[in-house]
């Protein structure tokens, strides 16, 4: 049984056998042999086409294994590549001889005109997967073959660059296809190889790559007080007008977001169990004082931080409201 629902730039493909999953596999990306390892097999692809040569899939399985043949590869009308992230997934991803495990937060790079093998037997398999044109990406044919000769990619999702861009490929999926969404993705596509082999300055060089990459920093240095915008804009070596351009250009400004990312941290602390005053999640958050938080996170979520709190508690308890 397969089952069939469009919307947009967005396919959404359900099977629930391993030769349903094979037609899906092999519709959204390349012509693949699967198998399936789980009796009451179900398999779930939600495809997200930006252009002729990008894509982004978010991909979910019971227990499944894909192949592309000799046979198959030898076919090929394209010269894609695979970029792999593995978000609760666990197996064996082979081509050309060589071979690496992945677990949960590894990323993979390999070529769809190649043989290759994807062993993702084990239950509950989870990917997001970006499927890209080499040729539209401009990076070095020597750093593109070394990247798909090493197969994973050093650091997974604790390296900045990794991060960022299945952060935006996610945006991109949920939120839906821009203007700026093909380019932006391949520039950070390109910051992530260069980085990997230790190139590149590690920054964007698009608008969008630019808010990515900035967001990320505010998010990470959000309990820092007294964070300096000429310090951010030479860390991401750009002018400070240019730093408060590339959000201009969206309505936003990054003294905005960066309160936004610390309140953020703080509502998740006040979710947090735990005996932490609202003084501390202030500070803990970035914020001078106790009044301005009060009042940013009252504008913000419509209550008081202690408020917030009061809510979370009754909803904890639920015996005992009007107790």
């Amino acid at each position: 049984m397969l089952d069939f629902h469009q919307e947009a730039n967005v396919v959404v493909l359900e099977a629930e056998s391993a030769d349903g999953w094979e037609a899906v596999v092999s519709g959204c990306f390349v012509p693949l042999r699967c198998a399936g390892f789980e009796s009451a097999f179900s398999g779930r692809m939600v495809h997200t086409s930006i252009d002729s040569g990008l894509s982004v899939s978010q991909v979910t399985t019971c227990g499944t294994s894909a192949e592309r043949t000799a046979r198959l590869a030898d076919r090929a009308v394209s010269d894609d590549i695979h970029i792999s992230l593995q978000r609760s997934s666990t197996g064996l991803v082979s081509q050309e001889g060589r071979g690496t495990s992945v677990g949960p937060g590894s990323v993979t790079v390999y070529a769809t005109d190649r043989q290759y093998f994807l062993d993702y037997s084990a239950p509950d398999q989870e990917q997001f997967i970006m499927q890209v044109s080499r040729s539209s990406l401009s990076l070095p044919v020597g750093m593109l073959e070394d990247a798909m000769q090493r197969l994973r990619v050093p650091g997974g999702v604790g390296a900045a660059p990794v991060r960022r861009l299945f952060a935006y490929a996610t945006t991109v999926h949920t939120d839906g296809v821009t203007e700026s969404s093909a380019a932006t993705m391949r520039d950070l596509t390109e910051v992530m190889v260069r980085a990997s082999f230790g190139e590149g300055a590690g920054i964007p060089r698009t608008s969008e790559g630019l808010r990515c990459a900035v967001r990320d920093y505010f998010r990470e240095h959000a309990s820092e007080s007294g964070i300096d915008m000429d310090q951010v804009a030479g860390l991401h070596l750009i002018s400070r007008r240019r730093l408060y351009q590339v959000f201009e250009e969206v309505g936003e400004s990054p003294a905005a977001i960066l309160r936004s990312e610390r309140l953020a941290a703080a509502q998740k602390l006040l979710q947090a169990p735990g005996e932490r005053t609202i003084e501390s999640i202030a500070y803990e958050c970035g914020f001078r004082d106790v009044g301005t938080f009060t009042r940013a996170f009252s504008r913000t979520y419509g209550c008081t931080p202690r408020d917030y709190r009061a809510t979370l508690d009754v909803s904890d308890h639920p015996l005992a409201v009007g107790a």
